[in-house]
């Protein structure tokens, strides 16, 4: 399973499992008491609903098209967040084609071994102030 050496690489290996269905790497990635953002804004906490939620994206059988990722360091290098801006186009289950943008504020920890893993993940976090019914 590919390891996240460097904080951004989060984000490209988890949108590479998606467009895969590799669920098992999707969590990979995830601490287990990490924190998901619903678009709806909603939290949901540790791996069993974050698989859930993570299932539900591989079902759109989604391809991803990066903009950009940006990745900002603590002064000792053991946390880090992120911000990515990416555009999903996939294919709902009623076979509705579904574009969207996303733009990501997740925080993320270095473990132990080295790698890197989400603590909170907000694929909406970075534009949800104007988003419709989020709370702003």
């Amino acid at each position: 399973m590919e390891k996240a050496l460097e904080p951004g690489d989060c984000d490209r290996i988890l949108l590479s499992a998606f467009e895969r269905g590799d669920i098992d790497a999707t969590l990979a990635l995830y601490e287990p008491g990490a924190v998901l953002f619903r678009e709806n804004g909603e939290a949901m906490t540790g791996l069993e609903a974050i698989g859930h939620q993570n299932a539900a994206i591989i079902a759109l059988n989604p391809k991803f098209t990066i903009d950009f990722i940006h990745s900002t360091l603590s002064g000792d290098g053991t946390l880090a967040t992120t911000r990515m801006k990416c555009h999903l186009a996939g294919t709902a289950p009623d076979g509705q084609r579904i574009n969207s943008s996303v733009h990501t504020l997740e925080v993320l920890r270095k473990q132990p071994d080295g790698t890197w893993k989400y603590v909170i993940d907000d694929p909406y976090g970075s534009m949800r102030e104007i988003m419709p019914g989020c709370g702003g």
